[in-house]
């Protein structure tokens, strides 16, 4: 159970959808906490993310709310019972006791669209327990939901080469991504992206480079994924300016294991999680991310994560996302927590 539930919103603008959640759902269901997602419109790769959810069961339930059945871009249903008896779902499951975390999918679009009203969702999280976190994604959240929550990150796309990018690996040559800036869910939108990929039948890889080996709720959780690996070669968290001798082993152990694993041809999917900062931090040269880059196999995809990603790297790259923090617990008195 969690001491002190947050409210989240992850939103945007551009029509990428915000994988942060899925991500959150794995990283969660290792660390045993429960998670109820509550879906309010379809989207093109329902399927798959129904699959690559269905592999974290049973700490993780996936329901469809009374609001959900149309497709972001078309027609919704503003019939005043319909949006009630979803609000009452709503607030069954924030207040129910069976969930610690629940995951309002679309609802930002749903309430933006005024189908689902703001005012009588301000009320519900208000009333939810302390111990429930709630977190809405979608595009254009509105103000009045931003005001309410603790953590905040929009995300922003920068690049996107024409027929790059498919959200499930489908497209047959690989891309390079890079996934960059200040606000939180990077690692969760890597996360999300790779559960995709390996709920297809291609196999991924995560390779972080700066945590070190624990049992972290993302590394257990996969234990429950076919063709989804992660790795953590990290030397932990690094403080000041100059990386400790134990941090330049540990980048220059990971680099080699990357190599390895895009020599391998095992893979569809590598993301190095962290790898922004290691090159910011002089532990891996950028020029040699670059050469990578260029010769990597034609088919395989990779993802770069990490704030301040070098701006060469990001020039290479088919699609640049950067998440932006709008607000950030820390600022509101609220401290880290596991």
């Amino acid at each position: 159970m969690l001491e002190q539930g947050l409210v989240q919103v992850y939103t945007g603008k551009g029509e990428q959808m915000n994988l942060a959640h899925l991500g959150l759902c794995l990283r969660a269901a290792g660390q045993g906490l429960r998670t109820c997602v509550m879906r309010f419109s379809a989207h093109p790769f329902i399927g798959i993310e129904d699959r690559a959810l269905s592999y974290l069961k049973p700490t993780v339930v996936v329901e469809r709310s009374a609001l959900s059945g149309e497709s972001p871009g078309g027609p919704l249903k503003k019939d005043a019972g319909t949006i009630q008896a979803g609000l009452e779902r709503i607030e069954e499951v924030l207040e129910g006791g069976g969930f610690d975390i629940v995951i309002l999918e679309e609802a930002n679009h749903i309430l933006d669209r005024g189908v689902l009203p703001v005012d009588r969702m301000i009320e519900l999280i208000r009333k939810r327990p302390n111990n429930v976190e709630i977190v809405f994604t979608g595009r254009n959240a509105p103000e009045e939901i931003i005001e309410q929550a603790d953590l905040v990150t929009e995300m922003i796309e920068h690049k996107r080469e024409k027929g790059s990018w498919n959200i499930d690996g489908t497209h047959q040559e690989g891309c390079t991504g890079v996934v960059t800036g200040d606000g939180k869910g990077k690692t969760t939108y890597c996360l999300g992206r790779a559960m995709l990929f390996a709920a297809s039948g291609l196999p991924a890889s995560i390779l972080q480079f700066i945590k070190s080996p624990q049992p972290y709720g993302e590394v257990l959780a996969a234990e429950r994924f076919p063709n989804l690996e992660i790795k953590t070669m990290g030397a932990g968290f690094i403080f000041g300016p100059k990386p400790s001798k134990k941090h330049v082993s540990a980048a220059r152990e990971a680099w080699e294991e990357c190599l390895q694993e895009i020599s391998s041809l095992k893979y569809r999917l590598i993301v190095l999680d962290e790898i922004n900062i290691a090159t910011h931090l002089g532990l891996v040269h950028p020029e040699k991310v670059r050469e990578m880059m260029a010769l990597k196999p034609r088919n395989l995809h990779l993802i770069l994560s990490g704030r301040n990603a070098d701006p060469e790297i990001q020039e290479y790259a088919s699609a640049v996302f950067e998440m932006r923090e709008i607000k950030h617990p820390f600022n509101r008195g609220i401290k880290a927590r596991q």
